[in-house]
């Protein structure tokens, strides 16, 4: 079934709700370890953020879904939104879970958290997990307290060498991660 239109609702959703509280999101132009949208504070030198995957699914015609993800991307910087369509069109079920989150309640299956949700257990298995004053305060904080030069170097490493040679420039370029011989790296 393809959920494009879904993941697209959601994410606007999300980038909509988390700019209504004071939290700046920027789409980046590459898919990098789920990173759908950026959460940042402000936008100066040295700005922190916080990656941010978006997930839609629907309960309209089915009464159970999954998402999962790889759980190389449930880290301490890693944030985990999930709206579900559940018809109601008063009612809005956005949740949000952090790394820690999914590690300790999601199931593990293979190389992947497994959340499994069902529209009659919907609203009091992920109560916990909705998206409210307290968990923008804690991405609020998350971004605060992000290791800016880990983030930048996992997100947009690379290197730039020129050299001239007579009236020739030569250049040559790289991106991708970071040399383990790179001074400071540890």
């Amino acid at each position: 079934m393809d959920t494009t239109v879904m993941e697209y609702t959601a994410e606007d959703l999300i980038a909509h709700k988390l700019q209504r509280s004071g939290i700046l999101i920027a789409k980046p132009k590459f898919d990098q370890e789920g990173t759908d949208l950026l959460a940042l504070l402000t936008v100066s030198a040295g700005a922190k953020f916080c990656q941010i995957q978006c997930k839609g699914r629907s309960l309209v015609n089915s009464s159970n879904s999954s998402v999962d993800i790889p759980k190389k991307y449930a880290d301490d910087r890693f944030i985990l939104f999930l709206f579900v369509e559940t018809g109601q069109e008063n009612l809005t079920h956005l949740y949000c879970f952090f790394g820690r989150e999914i590690r300790n309640y999601w199931h593990q299956r293979g190389d992947s958290y497994v959340l499994s949700i069902s529209r009659s257990t919907l609203q009091s298995a992920l109560a916990r997990f909705a998206f409210d004053s307290r968990k923008v305060h804690r991405i609020k904080k998350a971004i605060v307290d992000v290791d800016v030069q880990g983030e930048f170097k996992k997100v947009i490493y690379g290197y730039l060498d020129v050299t001239e040679e007579g009236d020739t420039l030569n250049a040559s370029a790289a991106a991708g991660t970071p040399p383990d011989n790179e001074p400071g790296r540890t």
